[in-house]
């Protein structure tokens, strides 16, 4: 048996625990770790150096078989040092477990602090509330939203639950739903935008469909429910370019309503209407799939039924 030179299994809080399936019986612990939990090889090498597994109750090496019933104990809670400060705040939680946090952000919150404003993001509450549980590692959302774009972010809770999620990601394989309200009637049913963004020449922040030096984008919709002069509209997305689904409306003939900078008009909202609806996974350790959801931001819920209500 190992020993270890830091036991980093004292605060019950901060140990995830996964029992051996059936089908995994006769694996190594390494196999197991490495093919079945799908921890990366950089992480596995982390906690076998720090001791941070245990299996059944003890250290063992790596090549240890495994059977149906054993028992695997995790520490990936680290002591990482974030460059911005943990801030209270009242977070709207969706979902949560050991490894994963899922949050409906309001808008006109930033994700995360820039070089110019530090305080009052999303990334400010989530630290100062996995702090409070215990948690010290740093805020590893999967994903991103502009500051005016209203609902569900992914966030995982430690290392391995980022490198879990972010590879679902780049496979493709979590789908992201939005809720728009568009000008114009679509008279299509659904459709689907395939057109390369790239970057404004002179601008940071703005975007456009650029058939020559753009990359892949590729947005599709559905509609949901027409008004005189508007259309409510489900989206999903195959990429994750930068304002991909604001360049690719506008690009239809369709801007968001209230996005002065792709050509909305900001008449009836002050932001562009754009929510993060629902998003479908798999979680890590179980790979069980989910589905989260967060209704309509409430200025976005008050423009919707005053398009009905007309």
């Amino acid at each position: 048996m190992l020993k270890p030179y830091v036991d980093h299994f004292k605060n019950d809080e901060q140990i995830i625990t996964y029992q051996v399936q059936p089908k995994e019986t006769g694996l190594t612990i390494y196999q197991l770790l490495r093919n079945q939990l799908l921890i990366s090889r950089s992480l596995l090498r982390k906690i076998r150096k720090s001791y941070r597994v245990r299996f059944n109750g003890q250290y063992v090496d790596f090549s240890t078989q495994v059977k149906e019933g054993d028992l695997l104990e995790f520490n990936f809670n680290f002591d990482e040092e974030a460059d911005f400060e943990p801030e209270p705040m009242q977070l709207d939680i969706v979902y949560e477990d050991a490894n994963l946090l899922v949050v409906n952000k309001p808008t006109g919150m930033l994700v995360h602090p820039t070089a110019t404003e530090r305080t009052n993001t999303l990334a400010n509450g989530v630290l100062y509330y996995l702090k409070a549980q215990g948690n010290h590692n740093l805020f590893r959302p999967i994903h991103r939203l502009d500051r005016n774009t209203s609902g569900l972010v992914l966030i995982a809770k430690n290392q391995y639950a980022h490198n879990y999620m972010s590879n679902q990601l780049k496979r493709n394989k979590i789908h992201r739903q939005y809720l728009a309200l568009v000008h114009g009637v679509i008279t299509d049913d659904s459709g689907t935008i395939d057109a390369p963004i790239g970057r404004v020449k002179g601008s940071i922040i703005q975007r456009k469909v650029d058939p020559v030096q753009g990359k892949k984008a590729i947005t599709h919709y559905r509609v949901l429910k027409r008004f005189s002069n508007a259309t409510l509209i489900a989206l999903s997305l195959e990429t994750g370019r930068t304002h991909q689904i604001r360049v690719h409306l506008s690009y239809l003939g369709y801007p968001l309503m209230g996005d002065t900078l792709y050509g909305g008009s900001d008449e009836l909202i002050k932001r562009h209407a754009l929510h993060s609806w629902k998003i479908f996974c798999r979680i890590p350790l179980s790979h069980e799939k989910k589905e989260f959801e967060a209704p309509l931001a409430p200025d976005l819920q008050d423009l919707l039924n005053s398009l009905i209500q007309k």
